[in-house]
């Protein structure tokens, strides 16, 4: 299965979730911590990077996210 592939499968899942979620679950009591700065990813990308990572052969996710998952750095 390609990245683009498993991305949209995962991305079709997470539009219904977050909406589940907004009217099924509690509101958060205080929002996450992000330390000032912006959240870069979306968690249905999260996901999609997590599950390449366990279906590929790479050890550590440091090696595969340099790999495949960061294509510009970010300062």
């Amino acid at each position: 299965m390609s990245i683009l592939t498993l991305f949209c499968e995962i991305d079709d899942f997470f539009l219904p979730y977050e909406k589940w979620k907004t009217t099924k679950c509690l509101p958060e009591a205080r929002p996450i911590e992000t330390r000032g700065r912006p959240r870069h990813l979306h968690p249905s990308e999260v996901m999609t990077l997590v599950i390449a990572f366990h279906q590929s052969n790479y050890r550590t996710l440091k090696h595969f996210y340099s790999r495949y998952g960061k294509k510009v750095p970010i300062f």
